[in-house]
């Protein structure tokens, strides 16, 4: 009988071969997560349960699992009263949402806010918090089990009893970090694009995949404040909203000091205060309550790092996104425009606003995102690449960035 045959004596370990060995435990097939029955969760989310529960050899019928607890656990609006209902009549009820939690500093109880239920005083138990503490800090994906017990508090009958977490507990990452000197620059950047779910080979250019990695700045480095601005359609806030949960993206409406930094009323800290990026989306429809005023908390952020209100002086390392839309002729900007941030609101076309942003990324550049452009490679798990991004923050080698153009 003949032998099996051999690999040649050092053949060269091929790319998808060095993700294998090296981040076997933390990848996941891209292909998997654009399938339509996971379109109404973060991309982070989709991915973990994935990563977490199909395996090759069983995958069709691992993947109709977890589909069927997503039918049948995440109700769409129009089913809220049913499920109210359900939990009212059994006394308990399993959902799958992202449950966020405030503290109450006067009467030292924990409120957790529910989407699926419009609930936003529910109780839950301080075992919970100590072994997720992701929901006091803006916030979790997950499976959570629900008590209806009025018996207990007739003010607050919902009850949380259980809840498992659908993101991943990053707690080192030094294993990427030392093993990106086994990649080339183009290997690496091909998967950086792979782990947001975009196909590098779908963006030939250099430039252009480079400016797609732009848009990752804000998780990576803190206190950056940039603006985008290009044509629809070429996801502008793709990337930021489906790789990490500490990216908020603000989607037009109003922004006032108290939901931005600190509602005076319930001492509560907004969201530049909790996230690590505040995405403005649709600037251009964006207003501003008590204009001046949160410009001028915008501007001193921007500076300092830092904003006060009331008696208190805040810090906080969230960076800001200003993105929109701006009509092209080809490849530039359309000439009708008699400056590059025309489409800001009034009050933000202001020296010492403009003067504080880092970088403008030329939003035009981008071509539109297709479902060509995604990936259906194998690459991090988007959850844990939104983690290794933040922990980059803390590296003492991240040089400080000034501004920068493209």
């Amino acid at each position: 009988m003949d032998e099996p045959s051999k690999e040649p004596a050092g053949r060269p370990e091929s790319y998808e071969e060095k993700i294998q060995r090296l981040f076997a435990e933390r990848i996941v097939d891209k292909g998997l997560a654009q399938q339509e029955a996971f379109s109404r969760l973060p991309r982070y989310v989709s991915e973990y349960l994935i990563a977490k529960y199909v395996r090759q050899e069983t995958a069709e019928e691992d993947l109709e699992r977890i589909k069927d607890q997503i039918r049948e656990r995440m109700p769409d609006l129009d089913r809220r009263e049913l499920i109210k209902d359900r939990l009212v009549r059994d006394g308990q009820y399993i959902l799958i949402d992202a449950i966020e939690v405030r503290v109450d500093l006067k009467s030292g109880q924990r409120f957790a806010m529910i989407p699926a239920l419009d609930e936003r005083n529910a109780r839950i138990d301080e075992t919970i918090l100590q072994g997720n503490p992701g929901l006091l800090t803006g916030g979790m994906w997950g499976t959570v089990k629900l008590w209806y017990r009025p018996e207990a508090d007739a003010a607050r009958p919902v009850e949380i009893v259980a809840f498992t977490p659908f993101q991943a507990d990053v707690t080192s990452v030094d294993d990427v970090v030392r093993a990106r000197k086994e990649f080339t620059t183009e290997e690496w950047i091909r998967l950086m694009l792979a782990s947001v779910g975009l196909d590098a080979a779908a963006f030939p250019s250099d430039r252009v995949r480079l400016l797609l990695l732009a848009r990752l700045i804000p998780l990576v480095e803190s206190n950056v404040n940039l603006v985008e601005l290009g044509p629809r359609q070429t996801g502008k806030t793709f990337l930021l909203r489906n790789t990490s949960p500490q990216a908020f993206v603000v989607s037009g409406g109003k922004a006032t000091p108290a939901n931005l930094f600190v509602n005076l009323a319930t001492r509560s800290v907004g969201i530049i205060g909790s996230r690590k990026v505040v995405v403005f989306d649709e600037i251009a429809s964006t207003s501003f309550g008590d204009a001046e005023a949160t410009v001028s908390m915008l501007k001193d952020y921007m500076e300092s790092a830092q904003f006060s209100r009331g008696a208190k002086t805040y810090s906080s390392d969230a960076s800001l996104v200003l993105a929109g839309n701006l009509d092209v002729d080809g490849p530039r900007p359309d000439g009708r425009y008699k400056h590059l941030f025309e489409m800001l609101p009034q009050e933000l076309i202001d020296a010492a606003f403009l003067d504080r942003l880092h970088g403008y990324l030329p939003g035009w550049e981008i071509p539109k995102i297709t479902r060509s452009s995604l990936s259906r490679e194998v690459a991090f798990v988007t959850d844990f690449f939104g983690e290794y991004l933040l922990e980059l923050r803390k590296r003492e080698y991240r040089g400080e960035v000034h501004r920068f153009t493209f």
